[in-house]
């Protein structure tokens, strides 16, 4: 048996990907200082930076018989949402304190919908590693760093 081209459906990942973009968007919709993007961060670089970026995939079977249609396969992948924090001086504490209160609010908006607006199966944050330091050579400010995985699966 086989499945027309045309039968077999795409990746959830474009879907799933806009969708945490812009759940983030709208949370922090009117938030002065502070950049949603796509990849990676433009000229405009203000001290909160959130950004929805790479997309790592694995597929493996879901059926081990059937046509290669519709819930054959089932696909894993990891959307990295960075979170970038910088302030001027000297205060390690308040900086790392505003990344992961960005951080809490990524894990929060992907939580209060697991399908991601049913653009897949199941989502959920699965690791977080935040690194932090002097901004620049010269000790003018301060960042810290948070990137969150959230792992997602979905059977098309």
């Amino acid at each position: 048996m086989t499945t027309p081209i045309a039968d077999i459906p795409a990746s959830s990942t474009p879907d799933a990907r806009t969708w945490i973009f812009e759940g983030i968007g709208a949370q922090l919709a009117g938030a002065e200082n502070v950049l949603v993007c796509l990849d990676e961060a433009g000229t405009y670089q203000p001290d909160d930076i959130v950004i929805v970026g790479d997309v790592h995939q694995t597929y493996s079977p879901e059926q081990t018989v059937g046509s290669g249609g519709r819930f054959w396969l089932r696909e894993d992948f990891t959307v990295t949402v960075t979170v970038s924090v910088y302030r001027g001086g000297d205060d390690p504490a308040g900086v790392f304190a505003r990344a992961r209160q960005l951080a809490d609010m990524v894990v929060a908006v992907v939580r209060s919908d697991p399908s991601l607006g049913g653009a897949v199966d199941r989502a959920m944050p699965t690791s977080a590693v935040q690194t932090g330091g002097w901004a620049d050579e010269d000790g003018s400010g301060r960042e810290s760093t948070i990137e969150l995985e959230i792992g997602c699966m979905n059977t098309i």
